[in-house]
């Protein structure tokens, strides 16, 4: 596909942040000689093949299953072990005609790259930054990077957050094209290096590499990425669905308390179970316990969970001594930091299992 917008003009990197690329470029040179490499190579063309000439075609008269091949081809999907789940969530959500429009406006390559993915972030649900520049990068490899948890671990271990911070789960647009710009300058640097054809796409696996291989002289302490709010939401979520819970976001339980997210499962003569899990970051401790007590009084609410640092749960921990013990057994703490390692230790085992190749069709 020809680009119809002007490619990323690349940042001038000063020569640290060229040192510091210099003995990561050479590990992914050898990368590049492997196997792997030649098996990675196959599944990008296959990816881009897909995404630029095959679903196209359907966007105008978009069903559930093509719906269905496009979530199921995305890393950001990986997570979730009933892809099927997500994608009746994705659809229910927004409806196909919604869907279609605005898969249609994303193919759309005379609208700028910045416009393009705020606009279909701020109009679909359940298609996070992740996803969305996901399918932008395949579509347009040359112009568009994949704004992921390992590409931003990648720029703490480069010391790159200067361009766009690391520690941000939704970029604005503006910081989505300087983001590419960065990535066009990487690719100009492993060009140097030997490597031909050098696209943003690639550049993700040379930042999954670095992300890989890790800080050099630096405790992996000071390079964690600081999830935002939402992150940790659409983390849970994801927890839950890949456990085989339901799950929703922003969902109002019962009268005047929407909370973050539940979880359901129908269990034996228990009938539904439901969890229910509040992030805090920021904002009223006061505010999170009336509404995790407000969710409590649902009759099917069997846990509630505060979600947030340990100062925030210590803090939390103290305002509740003084309420009902009802209240306080069915209260449980669970720390960001946990989170983020359950999510990661649960995307490893679907990477894992998916490589089986036990879902047909799936490159």
């Amino acid at each position: 596909m020809e680009p119809k917008q002007p490619l990323p003009q690349p940042p001038r990197l000063s020569k640290a942040q060229r040192d510091a690329l210099e003995p990561h470029l050479k590990r992914f040179g050898a990368y590049t000689k492997s196997p792997q490499f030649k098996s990675d190579i196959e599944f990008r063309s296959a990816q881009t093949e897909f995404f630029q000439r095959e679903f196209p075609k359907r966007l105008y008269e978009l069903a559930e299953s093509d719906l269905g091949e496009l979530v199921s081809r995305l890393w950001a999907a990986q997570m979730w072990g009933n892809k099927q789940y997500l994608i009746q969530k994705i659809v229910s959500a927004n409806g196909l005609d919604k869907l279609s429009r605005e898969l249609s406006r994303l193919w759309d390559t005379d609208i700028s790259v910045a416009d393009r993915y705020e606009h279909f972030l701020d109009t679909i649900s359940y298609l996070g930054p992740a996803a969305v520049t996901e399918m932008m990068c395949y579509l347009e490899p040359h112009r568009c990077g994949i704004w992921n948890q390992k590409a931003r671990g990648a720029l703490k271990v480069l010391d790159f957050g200067g361009f766009v911070s690391p520690d941000k789960y939704r970029i604005t647009g503006g910081e989505y094209e300087t983001f590419n710009r960065l990535l066009a300058a990487i690719a100009t640097e492993i060009q140097k290096s030997g490597l031909e054809e050098v696209d943003l796409l690639l550049v993700e696996y040379f930042l999954y590499e670095v992300g890989q291989i890790g800080p050099v002289g630096k405790r992996p302490a000071e390079l964690k990425v600081t999830a935002e709010h939402d992150e940790v939401r659409d983390m849970i979520a994801a927890i839950g669905a890949m456990l085989g819970f339901d799950t929703d976001v922003e969902f109002p339980i019962a009268h005047g308390a929407k909370v973050d997210v539940v979880w359901r499962a129908r269990i034996g003569n228990l009938g539904v179970v439901t969890y229910v899990f509040e992030v805090q970051k920021g904002g009223s401790i006061d505010s999170l316990i009336l509404n995790l007590q407000k969710a409590k009084n649902s009759p099917t609410v069997q846990k509630v969970i505060a979600v947030s640092d340990d100062d925030q749960l210590e803090k939390i921990e103290r305002e509740t001594q003084g309420l009902q013990a009802e209240f306080r057994n069915a209260l449980a703490l669970w720390k960001i930091s946990e989170v983020q390692q359950v999510s990661q230790n649960l995307s490893a085992a679907s990477e894992i299992i998916n490589k089986l190749g036990l879902v047909p069709g799936k490159p």
